[in-house]
């Protein structure tokens, strides 16, 4: 018992060996400076600035004393000191529940002293952060979003008020701080556990402290239950007397791993956005219950998988719009990944493509489906095959060829003329200019030749044509049976430069569905065939609001559909394959992941199965035989082969005997017509005929 005398010593030691102005010990703990309370009964104000603590004293022991009285300062002091070491204590508990190497610690004015806190919290190693609660989270949030400050696991202790404690949490809420990667330890002097509980999303994981008597807390951590509601799940206590010092039970580890919690959904029910889009989700329309039902696809066999191993059942919810969705330049979100960004659906899983806007909204999983995308155009025409005989040889090879026919008479008619007044002078006469030109016509089309030659300057230069037409024939005859049996086409759209020609020259239209990634990689591009692209992209005919439309779209005119390859080769099948063309070079490889909710606290486990997915071939097999049942469809024209030589491709041919008929006619009119005129004898023909001096040459 403390006698009055004693008190008055106690009074004048405290007076005699403390200060006016109580000054501290000054420690660096981490780059921070936490100043070490010696008299921890003194009410302190800490603020920090510059990444610095400072605590200084708001009330003297002297004013105390003369406020309080001197069984006060008694009280205080004891009580004051068991306060501090059991707050100490249980922080360093809740540190070593934990396997986080990170810590803040965030505190306001109804904080005790800190001192003693963060220096249990250093004791257990790691880099450690102390924030003094003003109003608003800011600096923390600041602190946790840095990359200078990234970890797989931040521990944040939350040390204020009741009502700052909620304040705290709805900032959380409204500034999206979910992540799997941050857990909040809170200490609560009161009941508000259910205000905090309406002031989470999943996604924020906590553990509480709740002060139940002087030295007693009940050890709480969050979960979500089978009705999807957050609830805390009662997992231990902890205590502490100055006689034996802090002291725990559990039933449970208060700190469980997020792998670990969500192992089992403990049958839940989860909600998924979709849209109707085979082969990938194909949905139906229950008529009892008008609720969407699952019907087929890849990622419906993936769902159903991902469901059943996690023990949950999901319940699917249409996009309204029947996008896939993304962010608008209002900042508004479309489409399911709208629906995901704004928590309505636990995930959206439906050929969904990772992209960097989509990203900053929501949460995907690595990919789980790659596929690069393609441009379908209508099939090529067969070209006319009006002068499909003079395809073999180009325009130029033909000009040649005309060229070289009408020279090789001429020159040989000069040998001859030159060889008669020359050389044989009078003993041989030469043949007319006109018979040596025939006659090399003759021979180019195969035709024989019936003009002897005796003399060897003849014969060599007849050598040397004579071969010459023999070479043209044989490619002439090759290539063109390959032609006339074989039908070519007009130049395809094989790439996004031939796309872009066929724009400019052709009179095409791009086509692409409205709010979906491949928009996106055009409409964003700066520079490049993507942006050229764009440039002369019409936005009144070239948005498609499904991929049935963009598909079918391409039969109705000059339209390029540019879209993911297997879910376009599909709907062409269904329609008649032989109908559409596939550019030979793709584009822009995406990959397909599940769309989650900013800081989803099951994104690692979703993640796992589906690379177990992929990586055993079940989606690929699921892809196969997804793509078997179309197989066959749409009314495809097998291949037959060269076919038979037609009419169609003889019409050149034909064409030109009639030519030749036609010309003949006229000539033929025509010379009866001067002869009528001008009188028989001035018409009379010359012939050369065969006697003895002509005998060289004849006929």
């Amino acid at each position: 018992m403390i006698t009055e005398g004693r008190c008055v010593v106690l009074i004048i030691c405290v007076l005699l060996f403390v200060p006016e102005t109580q000054t501290t010990d000054v420690t660096d703990i981490q780059g921070h400076r936490i100043e070490n309370l010696g008299h921890p009964e003194v009410t302190r104000e800490v603020t920090r600035d510059e990444g610095e603590v400072m605590i200084t004293d708001t009330q003297t022991i002297t004013q105390f004393v003369i406020q309080n009285g001197v069984r006060g300062l008694i009280d205080r002091v004891y009580i004051g000191e068991w306060s501090v070491t059991r707050r100490a204590s249980l922080v360093e508990f809740l540190i070593a529940s934990s396997t986080g190497r990170q810590l803040y610690l965030l505190y306001d004015q109804h904080s005790e002293s800190i001192a003693a806190s963060v220096k249990a919290s250093y004791s257990r190693g790691g880099d450690i952060g102390v924030y003094n609660y003003q109003g608003s989270i800011s600096p923390l949030e600041y602190e946790l979003k840095s990359y200078f400050h990234r970890e797989n696991l931040r521990n944040v202790i939350v040390m204020c008020s009741s009502t700052n404690t909620v304040d705290v949490f709805r900032q959380i809420y409204d500034r999206k701080m979910e992540s799997p990667t941050i857990y909040w330890w809170v200490i609560l002097e009161d009941d508000v556990t259910q205000q905090v509980l309406d002031n989470m999303r999943e996604g924020t994981q906590i553990s509480v402290a709740l002060r139940v008597d002087e030295s007693k807390y009940n050890l709480m951590r969050s979960f979500v239950n089978k009705e999807d509601e957050l609830k805390l799940q009662n997992v231990g206590s902890w205590w502490w007397t100055p006689a034996e010092g802090p002291q725990h039970f559990l039933k449970e580890p208060l700190y469980k791993d997020l792998m670990d919690v969500y192992s089992d959904f403990g049958g839940r029910l989860m909600k998924s956005s979709v849209v109707d889009n085979w082969p990938f989700f194909r949905v139906m329309k229950d008529e009892a219950s008008g609720a969407i039902v699952p019907d087929a696809g890849i990622d419906f066999h993936v769902l159903n998988t991902i469901a059943a191993k996690l023990n949950f059942t999901y319940e699917l919810l249409l996009a309204e719009d029947g996008q896939w969705g993304g962010v608008l330049p209002d900042g508004s979100i479309t489409g399911m990944i709208g629906m995901v960004a704004r928590h309505e659906v636990h995930f959206a899983i439906n050929e969904i493509t990772i992209t960097g806007p989509r990203e900053v909204v929501v949460d995907f999983t690595l990919p789980y489906f790659l596929e690069s995308t393609t441009i379908v155009s209508p099939a090529p025409a067969e070209k006319n095959r009006a002068f499909a005989v003079f395809s073999p040889f180009t325009a130029e090879v033909w000009g040649l060829l005309s060229l070289a026919t009408l020279l090789v008479g001429p020159i040989l008619w000069l040998i001859s003329w030159a060889k008669e007044k020359h050389v044989l002078r009078g003993t041989w006469h030469a043949d007319s200019l006109s018979n040596y030109t025939f006659n090399m016509f003759r021979s180019m089309v195969v035709q024989g030749n019936k003009t002897e030659m005796l003399q060897w300057s003849h014969r060599f230069l007849l050598f040397t044509w004579f071969f010459f037409c023999y070479v043209v024939y044989a490619l002439y005859a090759g290539t063109l049976t390959a032609v006339l049996a074989v039908p070519t086409f007009e130049k395809p759209i094989d790439s996004l430069w031939d796309l872009l020609t066929a724009i400019e020259e052709d009179g095409y239209k791009a086509t692409v569905v409205y709010q979906t990634s491949n928009e996106f990689i055009f409409k964003e591009a700066t520079s490049g065939i993507y942006k050229q692209i764009w440039d002369v992209f019409d936005p009144s005919v070239g948005y498609v609001y499904t991929w049935d439309e963009g598909v079918e779209k391409v039969l109705t005119g000059k339209y390029a559909y540019m879209n993911a390859q297997l879910g376009a080769e599909i709907r062409a099948i269904k329609r008649g394959i032989h109908n559409y063309h596939f550019a030979k070079n793709t584009f822009y490889p995406q990959g397909y992941a599940m769309a989650l909710p900013s800081g989803s606290p099951y994104k690692g486990k979703f993640e796992k199965l589906l690379i177990q997915l992929a990586s055993a071939g079940l989606v690929d097999k699921w892809t196969r035989d997804e793509v078997a049942k179309v197989a066959g469809a749409g009314g495809g024209e097998a291949s037959k082969g060269p076919g038979a030589i037609t009419v169609v491709h003889l019409q050149a041919a034909f064409f030109l005997l009639a030519i030749g008929y036609s010309t003949a006619g006229s000539v033929l009119l025509l010379e009866r017509l001067a002869r009528f005129c001008y009188g028989r004898k001035e018409f009379e023909p010359t012939y050369v005929g065969r006697s003895g001096a002509f005998k060289g040459i004849g006929y």
